[in-house]
């Protein structure tokens, strides 16, 4: 079992009633020495309840596992995926910072944005536009080993065989996303087989900004990533278990799947998990 240090970002989290302002000139200095600054929802708890911010933080250690703490980028960009869809600027902007100063490259960023314009709305782009300075200014650093060792980048591991010259969706286009889906995940999802029958076009549509929502760097990998952290948000129990069975597909490990899902509790809380053991428990061995 990993033994964790009671010293993280300054704080001692063996004496969650007792702050020292040694211990908080330390959180500041190393919150403002990776570049992220400090965060208002931080200072709020150090203002007025400084133990419920230093509960927090003992907390955060058990959102994921060894690999994921090795390897930040990912994490990060779950939170700009997710931030985004809640049109949480402020939470936008922080996390682009805090990439940068883990090594991830601008495309990784765009990508992550574009995966996350399937279920933002305006709202999002709206944020996301509002801290865009940070990329419009955005000089990449030295490329490093910043996703797992087994991810790898494919701009076409999504492509169902659809024809996307043409708008209008055929019987063709729709046999060959129903091949896709039960080759790759063995199951058709519900809503695939709902607009097959009424919304061909919708479904084509969809399945054009998913096919190609990552083009420039990041891996595979990434888009089940980031759409189950945001599945188990919302508690969709369908959303769920397609993004289990396609991180399956894609050589996912269980841990790996589980970084994704622990982060969904920073967003919504535990009982988000509940759906996660009763839809996709079988996949993940719970």
């Amino acid at each position: 079992m990993t033994r964790f240090s009671m010293i993280q970002d300054g704080l001692d989290l063996s004496r969650p009633d007792v702050t020292t302002p040694e211990e908080i000139a330390a959180f500041h200095a190393e919150y403002e020495r990776t570049k992220k600054g400090r965060l208002d929802s931080f200072e709020f708890w150090i203002e007025f309840r400084p133990d419920v911010l230093k509960r927090h933080k003992a907390r955060s250690r058990h959102f994921f596992g060894e690999e994921a703490a090795r390897f930040q980028v990912p994490i990060q960009m779950l939170a700009i995926h997710q931030y985004t869809i809640e049109g949480f600027r402020d939470g936008i902007g922080y996390e682009i910072r805090l990439a940068k100063s883990n090594g991830a490259q601008r495309s990784d960023i765009l990508d992550t944005l574009s995966v996350a314009n399937i279920h933002s709305g305006h709202q999002g782009m709206y944020a996301a536009y509002a801290e865009a300075s940070h990329l419009r200014e955005y000089v990449d650093p030295p490329i490093t080993d910043r996703f797992p060792p087994s991810w790898e980048f494919d701009p076409n591991a999504f492509d169902s065989g659809m024809d996307y010259d043409s708008m209008e969706a055929s019987l063709a286009d729709i046999d060959a996303l129903m091949d896709w889906y039960t080759s790759t995940l063995g199951e058709i999802p519900r809503y695939a087989r709902l607009l097959a029958r009424h919304r061909p076009g919708l479904l084509k549509a969809y399945r054009n900004r998913y096919e190609h929502a990552i083009r420039d760097s990041l891996p595979k990998q990434m888009l089940p990533y980031l759409l189950l952290n945001h599945s188990t948000v919302k508690g969709d129990e369908d959303a769920i278990r397609e993004n289990v069975l396609l991180g399956r597909a894609l050589g996912m490990t269980t841990e790996q799947l589980l970084d994704s899902i622990g982060l969904a509790v920073l967003f919504a809380g535990i009982e988000v998990l509940g759906p996660v053991e009763r839809c996709a428990g079988d996949e993940l061995g719970l």
